[in-house]
């Protein structure tokens, strides 16, 4: 005896769906939402992900960021292209990009410090705003009355100041650190990235214990890897968390986009490079 086929339902129950909430199947996947380039690496990723639902204090489903993430792990090493002034890594992020602002994403974030390195040109290419991790992290570092601050990420990041200009726009001075100090972050990074988290989170502590030891009184984790490999001492008094910035700054975008109140995290809202 043959089983009874079922109707096919599917194309029914969209269609429902659709009229009960009037939405339109023609609108663009993207249409306002947030737009998130991600992938560099990818389990730092999902913890950002992780990071925005939870710092968005909702209480429903429905009252998350909506967002679409495009992961692109196979984006070439951005410390080492920036060191060779390899010009095809930017290229290709800033087609990414645009294929978000293409699908219609209403503004965009990407997940990692490094690549913010190209964030002006990338802004200028948009005509969406760009929430910028770097701005956002400097703003919330100088509102806790930061002095002096050693950025920790990419080899690129550290030697090349990635956060200098911003945080000197605030009053905050960037203090360099050795170059054993630079080796050792960069070391716990790589290990983040393989896999190797407890070797990790060890070189992660021999560099924050340095750091301590310098006159600074502030440590920004300005490397996404950082970020997850110290989730559980975020919320040390000297710790700034670029992840958890750039989190509050998406999640503010979101809100004043609804008109709602956008008093999350910082307070201040200059945190997109071509604005808000």
């Amino acid at each position: 005896m043959r089983p009874t086929q079922l109707p096919d339902t599917r194309v029914i129950l969209v269609k429902i769906s659709s009229q009960e909430h009037n939405v339109s199947t023609n609108v663009r996947i993207g249409e306002g939402r947030l737009g998130i380039l991600g992938g560099m690496g990818s389990e730092a990723t999902a913890f950002f992900l992780r990071t925005l639902a939870r710092r968005s204090r909702s209480t429903s489903d429905q009252h998350h960021v909506p967002f679409v993430l495009l992961s692109c792990p196979e984006i070439p090493d951005r410390s080492r292209a920036i060191e060779q002034g390899n010009p095809a890594v930017p290229a290709i992020i800033q087609m990414r990009l645009a294929q978000l602002e293409d699908i219609g994403c209403g503004a965009i974030a990407i997940a990692c410090n490094t690549a913010h390195y190209w964030r002006g040109n990338f802004a200028s290419a948009l005509h969406v705003p760009m929430i910028d991790m770097v701005q956002a992290t400097a703003l919330h570092a100088a509102r806790l009355g930061a002095t002096k601050v050693i950025v920790l990420g990419t080899r690129s990041t550290m030697n090349l100041g990635l956060y200098d200009h911003a945080l000197n726009d605030l009053n905050v001075q960037s203090i360099r650190v050795s170059d054993e100090i630079v080796d050792r972050t960069s070391v716990a990074i790589a290990l983040a990235k393989s896999g190797n988290q407890d070797q990790a989170k060890e070189q992660l502590a021999h560099v924050v214990d340095a750091c301590r030891s310098v006159n600074s009184d502030t440590i920004i984790l300005g490397c996404t890897e950082l970020s997850m490999l110290a989730a559980s001492d975020a919320t040390a008094a000297d710790f700034v968390d670029s992840e958890v910035c750039l989190a509050d700054a998406c999640i503010r975008w979101w809100l004043a986009r609804r008109g709602e109140d956008g008093n999350v995290g910082v307070s201040r809202s200059e945190e997109s490079v071509n604005g808000a």
